[in-house]
């Protein structure tokens, strides 16, 4: 159920919705649009219909329930000729057998407060460094709107998946025959548990010229400078990690000079290595190429078998700074 705290009058309204994804690319471009634009609370959907407490917080040996995530639409008045704005934003999505229903709530308003089109937003993993600059793709829920995606310039994704609300509040969209659009950002594949600012930059500089609205971006490029120094620092904790575990009797700045001098080390016959084993490992490649810090794991389990001489190149290659295909 929707509460409404009052009723604005908007013209031509648009939604712009979002909720925690990868990459955190559709919560960041929404709440940072809200925020710059200032934009007003005027409604909220009832979490007790979607969420229940699984724990409690702690805190000065005190035990309390936690408050339910908020759900809440906000609204922005347009002083130029561009449509006036409407943004959700849920702070989690709900367990996945009532995700189409918050959905229709979503649209339910919508369609009450007469928005004509709605907009959502998601991360594209893709083999690209955190510092380069990202592709966006888009999506549409008619064929009209392909066509309107592809006179602004706009990639369309072929075929893919839109996990979650922010994928499945198109389908409901499109229920309620209301056009709908998500716009998505890439983001590299080993970044998708942190927040990308440089994904969610795009999309909104996108946005300013398609809704005609201009807001302040000096807030967000300090967001990418501190998230591009963060994942910096992790690659390199992640590169001495490895270092240490391949090298584990050298000085960490002997590293650099450890290649072609070591000596052939004495065969061992391995483990018969099982095909659960195989398994295993070749799921921990697929971590490791998505987290670079899952890689002490993937390490542990070849010396556990003696195998890591056998993958030794495979494993190596995780960490050397090459740019593989792109793709979507």
């Amino acid at each position: 159920m929707i509460t409404y705290l009052k009723q604005p009058r908007l013209k031509h309204p648009q939604l712009l919705a979002a909720w925690p994804g990868m990459g955190y690319v559709a919560s960041k471009t929404v709440s940072f649009l809200a925020d710059a634009l200032e934009a007003e609370r005027f409604a909220f959907i009832n979490p007790d219909n979607y969420f229940t407490p699984t724990g409690v917080t702690v805190a000065n040996s005190l035990a309390r329930i936690p408050p339910l995530p908020s759900s809440s639409f906000y609204f922005w008045k347009n002083p130029g000729s561009g449509s006036d704005l409407i943004f959700f934003l849920g702070d989690a999505q709900p367990p996945g057998e009532l995700q189409i229903r918050m959905a229709r709530e979503v649209t339910g308003l919508a369609e009450r407060m007469g928005v004509f089109r709605l907009w959502t937003f998601a991360a594209a993993p893709a083999p690209i460094q955190h510092q380069d600059d990202p592709r966006l793709w888009g999506v549409a829920g008619t064929d009209e709107l392909k066509r309107y995606l592809l006179a602004e310039g706009i990639t369309l994704l072929e075929t893919g998946h839109i996990t979650g609300l922010n994928g499945l509040l198109l389908g409901a969209a499109a229920e309620a025959k209301i056009s709908g659009i998500c716009l998505l950002g890439e983001i590299p594949h080993y970044t998708i548990n942190f927040e990308n600012p440089r994904a969610a930059g795009a999309i909104i500089r996108l946005l300013q010229r398609l809704l005609s609205f201009r807001v302040d971006l000096l807030q967000l490029q300090v967001d990418i400078e501190e998230y591009d120094q963060e994942i910096s620092r992790l690659g390199r904790k992640a590169q001495e990690t490895m270092a240490g575990l391949i090298y584990p009797d050298q000085e960490p700045d002997e590293f650099d000079e450890l290649a072609g001098e070591e000596e052939e080390p004495e065969e061992e016959e391995p483990r018969p290595l099982t095909e659960e084993a195989r398994r295993k490992i070749e799921e921990l490649f697929r971590r490791v190429r998505r987290d670079p810090l899952q890689a002490p794991r993937l390490k542990e389990e070849l010396d556990r078998w003696g195998v890591y001489h056998q993958y030794e190149d495979r494993f190596l290659d995780l960490f050397r700074d090459e740019r593989g295909p792109r793709d979507n």
